[in-house]
């Protein structure tokens, strides 16, 4: 567990070492999954010191901006880490960072728009979170004979489960949905070490729902000072048939 001023002062430090690596090299699809992943890590960071749904709506900016600089230095520094993107390793998708959805009465007043096919509400509660947060209500439904439902959806990544929490106060919302699968998935874990961060790349290979799920592991060293190491690789054999593999043949095709 790490205090909060602890990894604002880890921030400061990653943020000043990494000022001479230029992101410029990462394609934009990749960048935008990057920046995912770190506003997960951080959140994931954070709930080791307190439930996530008392914690503030908006992610601490230099914690995620700091796993977004060393999960990019990983991928610009080692050939390695280009070739687990492309068996597309990224953050299993919990906790949520950008939507959920609310439950309601289908019979409550604040719903005649939605009700009437116009994707909005009459509740100044509601409609004042979306202002602040920059929401959109981007799907409604009949959820069952007596509940309707709403997906909230936001443009930046957001404390979900703390958001949820003010939906959770108005009049007719009976339960809220964040979305985390059931089922596992491929995932980045952190973990601090000293002087930096043990970065695990966890692929998942076969069906984790009949339970003859396999992985493969890569682990990296991320220092505080900016240097990235590729520590070890272990795990289930990759199939040679999945993307991850080309670029180790092509490197094997170059050698020869």
């Amino acid at each position: 567990m790490i205090p909060n001023d602890e990894v604002l002062a880890q921030s400061k430090v990653i943020l000043a070492s990494n000022k001479i690596i230029s992101t410029t090299d990462i394609p934009k699809s990749l960048e935008r999954k990057f920046r995912r992943d770190a506003a997960r890590l951080a959140l994931r960071v954070n709930s080791e010191q307190e439930d996530l749904r008392y914690q503030n709506i908006i992610i601490p900016r230099p914690v995620m901006d700091d796993f977004y600089r060393i999960l990019s230095n990983i991928y610009l520094k080692d050939e390695t880490a280009k070739s687990i993107a492309k068996c597309n390793v990224h953050t299993f998708p919990n906790p949520s960072i950008d939507h959920f959805v609310v439950i309601f009465d289908k019979n409550v007043a604040w719903a005649e728009p939605l009700r009437q096919g116009i994707s909005e509400t009459s509740s100044e509660d509601i409609n004042d979170l979306l202002d602040d947060f920059d929401l959109i209500i981007e799907k409604h439904v009949n959820w069952n004979d007596a509940q309707d439902a709403i997906t909230i959806r936001s443009k930046e990544p957001l404390n979900m489960a703390a958001l949820a929490n003010e939906f959770y106060n108005i009049d007719g919302v009976a339960e809220i949905d964040l979305g985390i699968p059931k089922v596992g998935g491929n995932d980045i874990v952190v973990q601090r070490v000293g002087g930096g961060w043990e970065i695990n790349y966890v692929l998942k290979l076969g069906s984790y729902i009949s339970g003859n799920g396999k992985k493969h592991i890569w682990k990296y060293k991320a220092t505080d000072d900016g240097l990235v190491q590729f520590m070890t690789e272990e795990g289930d054999e990759i199939p040679s048939w999945m993307r991850c593999n080309f670029q180790d043949d092509l490197f094997l095709v170059k050698r020869l």
